[in-house]
């Protein structure tokens, strides 16, 4: 990986990558929201769980433990899959990069706390290693339509080059991992590794023109383009087809934890309620949770709601039952007198 020069003129702000839970905004969410849409947005996602897994045996464990297929996974190659439980339930979303005999795994923040716990039950004989690989590296993400550019002209590396969630570079050799990880249709770079190795990267990307992002433009971003979030439209209440998570399960696989459940749901069709988009009316976001109704009949509910810079009316993510879940039905959303719409999400 070139030398990256070291910025002198940073906003304190965002000096850092992994310096705890990232703010709400670096000073204006609208000028956030709008670099992740049009131009180059960087976040500090150091607070999400990663963890490494090792050992002769661990390729395989991860194949019957997830939805995906991690037999034959090669070096240099990455991919997302869902840990489920015995009835075909979300436990937790995760995004896998095989480097050297490693493969570590990018989870949500909780995610340390409760897979590690949850996988231990199923560890017999086999030769397996799971450590939280969390404290001490931070973690980065460079996303929007000019991300890729960026990419180029201050780190030196082609996105263009390998597939979504593939690496960039050789972790083990390098110290750090560098993944393409698309959003929103575009190209964009995950980073992980040691704060001191990835300050530097951090530092130029924000001296070349990335904007930092905070969580509250993230969020407006996230339920834009409908990104499932744990603990919010992800977790034990919700299948991957509910969730539109088809794309992490890989259907001809054999067997593994939840799988029977998860097949039957799709080949009978049997799936009740799905996870949509909401137009919502001007005013006060309604809180998470709300109840969806079609007259006196409970439709669904709400598990995200944002206000999105430019438009008239509110944006939420929802579960809506089977017969309610087409693009253009109106529901009443309870505590509120205005109907709100149901808009189909990016890739649905």
């Amino acid at each position: 990986m070139p030398t990256m020069p070291f910025a002198s003129s940073i906003p304190t702000a965002a000096a850092l990558p992994g310096d705890g839970q990232p703010p709400a905004h670096y000073g204006d969410p609208e000028v956030e929201y709008q670099a992740g849409r049009r131009g180059v947005g960087l976040r500090d996602t150091s607070h999400w769980s990663r963890l490494r897994f090792a050992g002769r045996d661990h390729l395989d464990f991860l194949h019957r433990m997830t939805t995906n297929h991690f037999r034959g996974l090669q070096p240099g190659t990455g991919l997302e899959a869902l840990f489920t439980d015995n009835h075909g339930r979300i436990l937790e979303l995760g995004t896998f990069y095989r480097a050297g005999d490693t493969t570590l795994a990018v989870l949500s923040p909780n995610g340390r706390e409760t897979i590690p716990a949850w996988l231990d039950r199923y560890i017999f004989a086999e030769q397996i290693a799971v450590e939280d690989f969390s404290a001490g590296l931070a973690m980065f993400e460079l996303l929007g339509p000019q991300a890729g550019a960026l990419v180029s002209r201050v780190l030196g590396k082609n996105l263009d080059a390998v597939a979504d969630h593939h690496l960039l570079n050789e972790p083990i050799a390098e110290g750090i991992w560098l993944a393409r990880l698309d959003y929103f249709g575009h190209a964009g770079l995950r980073a992980i590794g040691p704060v001191e190795k990835l300050r530097p990267g951090w530092e130029s990307l924000l001296e070349a023109g990335a904007q930092p992002l905070g969580e509250q433009a993230w969020e407006v971003l996230r339920v834009e383009a409908g990104l499932p979030l744990q603990g919010r439209e992800l977790g034990e209440e919700h299948n991957p087809w509910e969730a539109n998570l088809g794309r992490t399960v890989h259907m001809n696989k054999g067997c593994y934890i939840g799988q029977e459940v998860i097949a039957r749901l799709d080949t009978y069709d049997k799936v009740k309620q799905r996870l949509v988009g909401l137009e919502l009316p001007s005013g006060p976001l309604p809180p998470a949770s709300s109840v969806l109704r079609a007259g006196h009949a409970e439709a669904g509910h709400l598990t995200s709601a944002v206000t999105v810079p430019g438009r008239a009316g509110g944006l939420g993510l929802a579960y809506v039952r089977r017969e309610h879940w087409q693009p253009g039905t109106q529901l009443q959303l309870e505590g509120c007198s205005q109907p709100v719409r149901v808009v189909p999400l990016p890739g649905t």
